[in-house]
């Protein structure tokens, strides 16, 4: 028999708080979770994304039964191991997920605990469904709500015979089966409407199915944070009262329901220059002037050059879709961190023009892992802790929690009414990886605008095509933006969206219309060119790729005459070791370079993301608009090239796909201001290339040498063909006019016709390698892409999506350091982000801190040391005896 005692006083618990012994009754969680589900079936867009899903209109009645579906996710907590081992050490470790497989595996069933468990649910609820399989699914659905699908397989472990043969059978007075009857009472108390005869069974599509597990997902993190739903010991009956009056609340709170929000913008002006107090340019009338009931328009892709304003026109495309009713929130998806920090600020700003009212304004959300801010502010400015506010209640600081909710979790960032943050987020949505179903659903209601498009990285672009598909089929609207996108990754991006119109030759992609807008109809549309005209842009190629210190007397030459240049480096290492060449130079003054809190420094990725907000900031200091005069010099890698309000007089760059250069050259003469002499029209990008061809970066198989792929040639750009064709056309044209030889010069390097052009057995391997590697990546995109199409209970996430993380990006180690350091910035690190491809092997769960000291610190992580100082993060490659090296000894 069963102690009694304090288990008498819980059982059967749903939440449980060990550190007063205060537990929330399991039949009240359910219902929490099962209200909070309902209410967001009434949200314009999940109801949206549910029907299209279907195939059919959801009705009333079947949503109803969706929610007895979410009220009975937690049952597995009703099985005895789980319910007492809160009470001491002693007692079983039971989970609640796996340990219902002697009531629903097929191939492990207990007959007589499953009739029990058939018994004990809702009468009538095998007329829900068409037939087991679509039953089965969605009760496996329902019991994957903590973020992975969930399989059976007839496993029999040791905890499997526990639960069979002790945890789900009587034990005195307590019942695990009499739990599941009570939440099935309750059931039927709370969503009568369910069990009215007739209507139409639950839909059979699996992607219904998938829509459904990740909108449960989201129902129970909302239904199980204690702000809302006190953890306390409550009658079922007080408890549906209250979840009732909480829910509606909920929604609006934390910025899913937006009914207010659609209502200011009904009144807000209906012209351009009113919204944004300009008049628009050429991309952003043409976009303005597009009718968001137009069935093409669910696809917008807005090909112009860089400035000419498509970030506000992209915000405009939102606007009218937003007020239409069309999306309930929007997504704005970057390349970078960097990137997305820089577009936040325009986007909070836009956001606080349209809603003057903060109490009728949406939640906006920097969504960027370490750097997230919610209205303007880091979390921690405002956020309190969630056991300080365990009763609802309206003030202000209550308030300011709820608006912050999706910013607690990188899982709940897509939450967010209006969010900004890194592509990998949305990807992360589309990919099997844990809580894909939560990321999906919330990403499901908004306008998806992915900035940068370009069709540089064969895996990425794969895994948004995937992410497209779905967004557009469960009627998502989606706005693609490029400086720089070729007709090849066109076409695939169109035909997505059904159309599939054949890819013309080289010849005549490059005579379609540029700037351009292109629908789901797949035809591009003619936009003036931007009334600043023509950039042209003089591209100058240096054969010293292998010494680019060769370049530190001209530009020391160009910063005595007052020139500001920015410099752009394949890879991080390629960027510190030419800073470190100009500091040892006596021509150039330090007080020329680039600094940050009065240290000289680069800007790249592998800074503390304390460090990193400096950088930035700094960066559009000295170089944003309205910034002053004066020689500087900017070294920094990609960090540099996408999305910042930048200026530049004069620019080197790395040899880069022309795609890749066109972005950069993007922040060279971007603003209209007076020049140094020698620096006016046309503008100079000083590129480092090799001496000749690149036919000598391949071995006689067509593979990349070491040495080059140290220059970021078959490594940072893999397709050497791409480097190569670039060579070869600014070696014949190097002055370009921008925006009118944007296409040309894209066509030309990545048009297929042009790369199998290239003549010779190892560019023939080097296609090969290439061709094939795209293959495989295509391949594994597709092999780690979330699978939507199955019912639940025959798949499960395979074990590479633990390095889909990896590719995006999510598996950088952010670890706790052992103890604070002081940055060469004066900021005080507790934690550091080393990149993935420098993490340990090993699983580790700290850093530890060696030596520290003149803004250099001495790093462990597992079997692998760094050195963190004014250049970031640099690995140690031999073990280091004795103090830390000076800066130019690495």
């Amino acid at each position: 028999m069963l102690r009694t005692g304090s288990a008498e006083a819980c059982i059967f618990w749903g939440k449980f708080r060990p550190e007063d012994s205060r537990c929330l009754p399991l039949v009240a969680h359910c219902l929490d979770v099962a209200v909070v589900f309902r209410a967001l079936c009434e949200l314009d867009g999940i109801r949206r994304s549910l029907q299209c899903a279907a195939g059919a209109p959801v009705t009333g009645q079947q949503m109803d039964r969706l929610a007895v579906l979410a009220m009975l996710h937690d049952i597995g907590k009703a099985n005895l191991g789980f319910q007492l081992k809160v009470y001491g050490s002693k007692m079983p470790r039971a989970g609640h997920i796996r340990e219902l497989a002697p009531l629903l595996d097929p191939y492990a069933l207990d007959e007589q605990l499953h009739m029990a468990f058939l018994e004990a649910l809702p009468p009538g609820m095998h007329t829900w469904f068409d037939d087991d399989q679509v039953a089965y699914s969605y009760f496996v659905a329902a019991f994957s709500h903590h973020g992975t699908p969930l399989q059976f397989k007839g496993e029999r472990s040791a905890a499997y015979w526990d639960a069979r043969d002790r945890w789900w059978r009587r034990d005195g007075m307590w019942d695990p089966m009499a739990a599941i009857a009570e939440i099935s009472k309750w059931a039927q108390i709370a969503f009568p409407g369910a069990f009215e005869p007739s209507g139409p069974t639950l839909p059979s599509e699996p992607r219904f199915h998938h829509r459904f597990a990740g909108l449960l997902m989201l129902a129970d993190w909302l239904g199980s944070h204690p702000a809302w739903f006190p953890v306390e010991k409550v009658d079922a009956g007080r408890r549906l009262h209250h979840a009732r009056q909480v829910a509606p609340r909920l929604l609006r709170a934390v910025g899913l329901d937006v009914s207010d929000l659609r209502q200011v913008l009904s009144r807000a002006p209906h012209h351009f220059h009113q919204r944004f107090g300009f008049a628009p340019r050429p991309l952003q009338e043409a976009i303005d002037a597009l009718d968001p009931e137009l069935p093409d328009a669910r696809l917008v892709i807005a090909e112009s050059e860089t400035g000419s304003g498509k970030t506000e026109a992209a915000l405009n495309w939102w606007f009218k879709l937003f007020r239409a009713g069309k999306v309930d929130g929007l997504f704005f998806a970057l390349p970078t961190r960097v990137a997305a920090r820089e577009i936040y600020g325009r986007v909070w700003r836009v956001m606080r023009r349209w809603f003057p009212d903060s109490s009728t304004r949406p939640v906006t959300l920097l969504a960027v892992p370490g750097y997230v801010q919610v209205d303007g502010l880091s979390p921690e400015q405002t956020l309190p802790a969630e056991e300080s506010a365990n009763i609802w209640q309206d003030d202000e600081v209550l308030l300011k929690q709820q608006r912050q909710w999706a910013g607690e979790r990188p899982k709940r960032f897509l939450a967010a009414t209006v969010a900004v943050g890194t592509i990998d987020q949305a990807l992360l949505s589309a990919v099997q990886t844990a809580h894909a179903h939560l990321r999906s659903v919330c990403l499901d209601r908004s306008l998806l605008v992915v900035d940068e498009v370009h069709a540089s990285d064969v895996y990425m672009s794969r895994l948004l095509e995937r992410l497209l598909e779905h967004h557009l089929r469960v009627g998502g609207y989606a706005m693609l933006l490029s400086a720089t996108l070729g007709a090849r990754a066109r076409y695939r991006y169109v035909s997505i969206a059904g159309n599939q119109p054949p890819l013309a030759e080289a010849r005549v992609t490059e005579q379609a219309p540029y700037p351009a807008i292109t629908l789901a109809d797949g035809v591009p549309r003619a936009v003036q060119v931007t009334s600043r005209g023509e950039k042209r842009v003089r591209f100058e190629l240096m054969p010293v790729a292998f010494t680019p210190e060769a370049v530190v007397e001209g530009v020391a030459e160009a910063l005595a005459g007052r020139a500001r240049i920015v410099v752009v480096m394949n890879t991080v290492d390629r960027a510190n070791a030419l800073l470190r060449a100009f500091e040892r130079c006596d021509r150039v003054d330090p007080a020329w370079l680039f600094t940050c809190a009065g240290v000289v420094c680069p800007h790249h990725g592998r800074f503390a993301p304390e460090d990193r907000s400096l950088l930035d900031g700094r960066v559009s200091e000295l170089l944003g608009p309205g910034s002053a005069g004066g020689p500087l010099l900017l070294v920094g890698t990609q960090t540099l090239e996408q999305s910042l309000d930048i200026d530049a007089d004069l620019m080197i760059s790395d040899l880069a796909p022309a795609d890749v250069l066109l972005q950069r050259v993007g922040r060279l003469h971007r603003h209209n201001k007076e020049r140094p002499p020698g620096y006016g029209p046309p503008a100079r990008c000083i590129v480092l290339v090799p001496a000749g061809d690149l036919t000598q970066a391949l071995d006689d198989q067509g593979r990349v040498v070491d040495s080059y792929k140290r220059l970021g040639y078959g490594s940072v750009y893999e397709d050497v063909r791409t480097l190569e064709l670039t060579r070869r056309v600014l070696e014949e044209h190097p002055e370009v006019s921008i925006p009118r030889d944007n296409r040309r010069l894209v066509e030309a390097v990545t048009h297929p016709q042009h790369l199998a052009g290239l003549q010779g057995s190892r560019w023939q391997r080097h296609a090969e390698h290439v061709e094939g590697g795209d293959l495989a990546r295509a391949v594994a995109a597709g092999h780690v892409a979330a699978i939507f199409d199955k019912y639940f209970g025959t798949f499960e996430f395979n074990e590479s999506g633990g390095s889909v993380s990896v590719r995006l990006g999510v598996r950088n180690l952010q670890l706790p350091l052992d103890r604070p350091v002081i940055s060469p910035f004066g900021q005080t690190l507790q934690e550091m982000v080393i990149p993935g491809h420098m993490s340990p092997v090993e699983p580790v769960d700290h850093i530890a801190v060696e030596q520290q000291g003149d803004g250099v610190a001495i790093l462990r992580c597992g079997a692998r040391r760094y050195r963190y100082s004014r250049f970031g993060l640099e690995e140690l490659r031999e073990p280091a005896h004795g103090p830390a090296a000076a800066d130019g000894d690495l």
